[in-house]
């Protein structure tokens, strides 16, 4: 395999791909008749596939009316989008085998229990699920697939025939269609009759976002795992009806490169993977070659790409007991492009992926009775091995919070885990509220990468995340189960059905406890709905009418009266409001308390209502973007304007509460725009920042906090470092050149999960129970706590890493760091977090200090402010 990397092939054609119409004989195979009943590719789209940019429309419409034409195929909508743009798939086989459909799938599955005593052989079908163009704009992916799909519905060949009786061939056309629709969009548009291949042309810079992500600017191929975006959840259907042998994820990479293909760097998968799975990838990589050797296009493999994560298409089926395998397409970028090996088409870049297409098929029916017995073999084996384990399995389970605990819950059953309640009490954990997840099932490998801690690799080099552990990530507790523990398991859980809507009678006033992770979807549309709300700052002892309560700090409180509306109609908006989120309201029938303060005290604090803006553009992470724009609009209800960063410098700000500054570049702002900025904070704005924004907003005196990458803000600290010049160097010890790439990227934070102690008392930490709680960094940065002792509400602990690879400098650095700095700015605040805390949608554990920010933030006081009041009421004493 090493010898593909340094060969790949003699020739190329990227210097002889031309700007001219390429025929269907330039992408398909030689030599091969076809059913001239069945419709080309070029009969229904009036022009050859590469010529264009296909829409969604069209390639959708075109499998359709192969199904319609051919036997071999089926269609079937599987799904919606975001944007309502169906998802589909196609079946593809020999019309027997579409007969028996049910059984050979009802037999296939019986190779993921381990206790079947199925035997497989060369009679059973092999099943190939073939996925395009995740990322929209990669989008030679979903070119290719009516190309492939016409060859497999009209080829006439006997190699045909033979693949179609022993393959069950599932097409996923496009798995990101409104991205994949926005690029096409943008590619067709800057089309000219002469086709441009430079660089710098428009055509090959789409403009932010992009067309890479999703509709809320998600990466999907990143979401196999998380399962968050409803692309992620038809796709799962789809793939665990039938646990497929075979996964392919076409995808493109930049312009000056040539073809990739798995396996990617060997020491680097996941030790979960079987070794046997990497043989299997190394044995269709030869094939591939071949491919690609015929048509003199060059490749390599081996390099680069890893094999770790388990939330992208090709990794997915590494821990499901099939072969999972990614290759990219160096991209045109449109339809004509230069590189260093010459310029090539976009009609180029679609034969790749329809070669490469064909000898993964042709592969996985020689090597079927291979894949079916290794496929059997993992779930066997896994079984013998979480037997083997000195536990039984995990138990979690979290009593605040009904929903964080139903969302994890959910996520598991799309993985097909099976979950239980808890029968009796295990150490913290409590039935009703806690449930049990055991090994010994067909999942266990899943199991085991969901819910391990990991902090030793023997790769320090990682492509994306290098943990994701997924109770950390919903903050729900969790912990092993002793094989000692007897009677733990309970029923097999079932999501429960909504409850009838709650009918509140006219009161006092009513409370609402904040640690509900939808109470934000609930305050939202009260505030809305004209509802004056108050926050407490300080614990509550209520009576209400079911006895005497406590409340703890940010509850929220409605009274009745001296609202805009009557008792009655407060009493139904409450209850009509918090009935879709699962939300618990108390009546309380005084304002009188036993102890503490009573509900009129000024420690009660009325909230104004948030009118909050996202600062979206050029500059800015549309990931990060994406995942306030998704938490606050689709989770939470929350009316967001996008702000173009270079309209902060002409809008009027004052319309807006809060302004919402994601990681990224906010250069473009002027100097005006910046002294504008400053004084909407001072008058009262809210400005809420994240990582490099944050370091921006410190740069530009917004934000009272000193990043350790930035120079000494401080006397005292340049007074520790005015002698550094003078200091005699350490030598260098000396490393060899061809490290230099490997000891860089093994610096990168790219994604680890972090202690962090959260003060409980801060506005910010209203809504958590437990000071202790888990961060995801993926991130460098880092912030020393405030100057103001009130300021800092999340630090890193002194041991904060829990699970995840960090370079041992940079652990040092984040020991006892800022997570949090919050602050006054006139009457307003700034409030920068070094994190992301809604990190691909499914780190709900910080979502909430997130939204805490936006509803709470303006409560935050300072020691300046109460100096000042201090100060205040001593003269009114003395006069």
């Amino acid at each position: 395999m090493r010898s593909l990397i340094i060969l790949g092939a003699l020739l190329v054609s990227f210097s002889s791909a031309s700007a001219e119409a390429r025929s269907i004989d330039y992408f398909l195979p030689r030599g091969t008749s076809y059913d001239e009943s069945i419709t080309t590719p070029r009969e229904f789209l009036g022009y050859e596939v590469g010529e264009w940019h296909l829409r969604h429309d069209q390639l959708v419409a075109y499998l359709k009316r192969l199904s319609d034409e051919s036997p071999r195929l089926t269609f079937e909508e599987t799904g919606r989008t975001h944007e309502h743009r169906p998802l589909v798939m196609v079946t593809v086989t020999s019309p027997n085998n579409h007969e028996r459909l049910d059984e050979i799938q009802k037999q296939h599955l019986q190779l993921g229990d381990p206790e079947s005593d199925a035997k497989p052989d060369a009679s059973w079908p092999v099943v190939v699920n073939m996925g395009y163009s995740v990322h929209g704009d990669e989008s030679s992916g979903s070119n290719a697939v009516p190309l492939l799909a016409y060859h497999l519905a009209a080829g006439k060949s006997s190699a045909i025939n033979t693949m179609l009786d022993h393959a069950i061939i599932l097409i996923d056309p496009c798995l990101n269609p409104d991205g994949f629709s926005r690029f096409a969009q943008w590619a067709n548009s800057h089309r000219g009759q002469q086709r441009v291949p430079h660089e710098e042309h428009r055509e090959h810079n789409a403009v932010w976002p992009g067309g890479r992500t999703n509709h809320y600017w998600f990466d999907l191929n990143r979401d196999w795992l998380l399962a968050q975006h409803p692309e992620s959840h038809a796709r799962l259907v789809k793939y665990h009806a039938w646990r497929p042998n075979v996964q392919t994820d076409f995808h493109e990479m930049g312009s000056e490169t040539t073809y990739f293909f798995q396996p990617g760097v060997p020491e680097r998968k996941h030790p979960l993977t079987p070794n046997e799975n990497v043989r299997l990838t190394e044995s269709f990589a030869e094939g591939h070659a071949a491919a690609l050797d015929r048509i003199d296009s060059l490749y390599f493999s081996e390099e680069r790409f890893d094999d770790f994560y388990y939330g992208k298409g090709s990794t997915y089926p590494d821990i499901h007991g099939a072969v999972g395998i990614l290759f990219e397409q160096a991209s045109s970028r449109g339809h004509l492009r230069e590189s260093p090996h010459g310029e090539f088409d976009f009609g180029f870049t679609i034969r790749n992926h329809v070669r490469t297409s064909l000898s993964t098929l042709e592969a996985a029916v020689v090597k079927r009775e291979t894949l079916l017995d290794y496929q059997q073999r993992f779930y066997r084996d896994g079984l013998a091995l979480a037997k083997a384990e000195a536990f039984q399995g995990y138990v979690f389970g979290e009593t605040n919070d009904p929903i964080r605990l139903s969302e994890m819950l959910t996520v598991l059953q799309r993985h097909q885990i099976k979950v239980y309640t808890l029968a009796s009490p295990l150490k913290s954990f409590r039935p009703g509220t806690s449930y049990v997840v055991p090994l010994a099932q067909p999942q266990y490998r899943l199991i085991k990468a969901l819910f391990e801690t990991r902090t030793s690799f023997t790769d320090n080099i990682f492509y994306d995340v290098s943990t994701w552990t997924l109770p950390l990530a919903f903050g729900i507790p969790f912990d092993e189960v002793a094989n000692s523990s007897e009677d733990w398991l309970g029923k097999v859980y079932t999501k429960p059905r909504p409850g009838n809507r709650l009918k509140l009678k006219e009161s006092y006033a009513y409370a609402i406890e904040w640690s509900n992770y939808l109470s934000p979807k609930a305050l939202y549309p009260l505030q809305q709905a004209a509802i004056r709300v108050a926050v407490a700052t300080v614990p509550l002892h209520v009576t209400t009418t079911e006895g005497i309560k406590d409340f703890p700090r940010g509850t929220l409180l409605i009274p009745a009266a001296r609202q805009k509306l009557g008792t009655r109609e407060v009493a139904r908006s409450i209850a009509r409001i918090t009935h879709n989120t699962n939300q618990k309201v108390h009546t309380v029938t005084t304002g009188l308390t036993n102890e503490g303060v009573d509900l009129g005290s000024a420690r009660i604090r009325v909230l104004n209502p948030v009118t909050p803006a996202l600062i979206v553009g050029n500059g800015v992470s549309h990931y990060e973007a994406g995942e306030a724009w998704h938490l606050l609009d689709h989770r939470m209800g929350i009316t967001l304007p996008l702000i173009e960063t270079a309209q902060l410098n002409k809008i009027d700000l004052h319309r807006y509460s809060h302004l919402l500054l994601v990681d990224g570049n906010y250069n473009s702002l002027t100097e005006d725009g910046i002294s504008k900025l400053k004084t909407w904070v001072q008058r009262g704005g809210i400005l809420i920042t994240q990582k490099r924004a944050a370091r921006w907003a410190a740069e530009k005196g917004l934000l009272k906090v000193r990043f350790g990458d930035i120079k000494a803000q401080t006397d005292d600290h340049d007074h520790e470092h005015k002698d550094d010049d003078k200091k005699e160097e350490t030598p260098v010890e000396p490393r060899a050149y061809a490290d230099y790439h490997d000891d860089e990227d093994s610096k990168r934070t790219s994604g680890a999960i972090f202690r962090a102690s959260l003060d409980l008392t801060h506005p910010l930490g209203y809504g958590y129970d437990s000071p202790e709680i888990a961060v995801f960094r993926n991130s460098n940065l880092w912030m020393h706590p405030s100057n103001n002792a009130y300021a800092t509400p999340l630090r890193y602990t002194y041991e904060p890493l829990i699970s995840g690879y960090v370079h041992a400098d940079n652990l040092e650095r984040f020991k006892n760091s800022a997570g949090i700095v919050a602050d006054k700015l006139g009457k307003g605040a700034v409030i920068g977090f070094v994190d992301n805390p809604n990190f691909r949608a499914f780190w709900y554990g910080t979502n909430k200090l997130y939204l805490n920010a936006l509803f709470f933030g303006q409560v935050i006081e300072t020691t300046e402010k109460k100096e000042h009041d201090d100060a205040t009421s001593a003269q009114d004493h003395h006069h």
